[in-house]
């Protein structure tokens, strides 16, 4: 099966239900986890229907596969600037430049982002800090317990 056809299969669904495409893996034995999102959130009927709408776009009587398809759980890094701008105003830990900082995602522009980081000092005010897309190791969502 070609990663092309997948791939194409793959955005034609997620267009088709308000969403958009994250990730794309196609592993051995044609093994395809597709990571969607959406910048509402996302549905579990959202997600059924971009299974079914994926399905029925490849041939299972040429070549059989596996599907899934799933939302980025909180434990997958950030890949793509829509995912970023769908989370201003969460906490994101952020490794850039052999450097890792947790803050408050307060802007996301097209080249770069704008983490408020939380001084030592309680009653100091944060730092906003600007870091650009391409000095990004890796960024999650945070999980804080308030």
């Amino acid at each position: 099966m070609k990663y092309a056809e997948i791939e194409k299969a793959a955005e034609q669904a997620v267009l088709a239900n308000d969403a958009f495409l994250v990730e794309l893996e196609v592993k051995p034995n044609n093994v395809i986890i597709v990571y969607v999102d959406a910048d509402e959130g996302l549905s579990m009927d959202q997600i059924k229907m971009i299974n079914r709408n994926i399905e029925s776009e490849l041939d299972r009587d040429v070549e059989d596969f596996n599907l899934t398809v799933s939302s980025p759980d909180l434990n997958r890094p950030l890949k793509i600037w829509r995912q970023y701008r769908k989370n201003v105003g969460r906490f994101l830990k952020v490794t850039f430049n052999d450097r890792k900082v947790e803050g408050k995602l307060e802007k996301v522009e097209q080249d770069f982002l704008v983490l408020g980081v939380p001084q030592k000092k309680k009653s100091a005010p944060h730092v906003e800090l600007e870091i650009q897309f391409a000095d990004i190791a890796e960024a999650k969502v945070a999980i804080r317990f308030n």
